[in-house]
């Protein structure tokens, strides 16, 4: 089956679930923090994560956060992994993975997750084109003056 490689881009949108935190007692571990992320509307109901729990959601095989990653490690196609945590920002890439090396993955989407909230990170790209955009706005105003004379 082929899985879509690109993400609707939701960089408009802010998602939390306190009363979930409040019932957990906040993010305790890596696993948690992408329990929590997969309730959000970011997250891809076709990726390899949602595949390996709904493998083991009714028995007691839940694996830890580290023999998850090593499972995705196996896999290829999309992929949820945080790459950067420093409580209370965690980092999570939406990527692409192609085989087991750890450079054999094509980040998709960026996410992190502040407190509670839940974003996902622009691209570069749109970054710099509404740089670019304020910019030319500032300049075109700028020259209004000369227009009269």
């Amino acid at each position: 089956m082929q899985r879509s490689t690109t993400t609707e881009d939701l960089t408009s949108v802010e998602w939390r679930d306190t009363n979930w935190l409040e019932r957990v007692g906040g993010f305790q571990n890596q696993h948690m923090v992408l329990e929590y992320f997969a309730m959000s509307p970011f997250w891809d109901r076709q990726s390899n994560n949602q595949i390996l729990s709904m493998q083991t959601q009714y028995n007691d095989l839940r694996q830890s956060h580290d023999a998850t990653m090593e499972a995705l490690r196996k896999m290829t196609g999309v992929e949820f992994a945080i790459t950067h945590e420093q409580p209370p920002v965690w980092v999570i890439q939406k990527r692409y993975r192609r085989g087991p090396a750890p450079d054999d993955v094509n980040p998709i989407a960026t996410y992190y997750i502040m407190g509670a909230n839940v974003y996902q990170s622009p691209t570069i790209y749109s970054v710099i084109a509404n740089r670019l955009r304020l910019q030319g706005n500032t300049i075109s105003h700028g020259f209004q003056p000369f227009k009269r004379i």
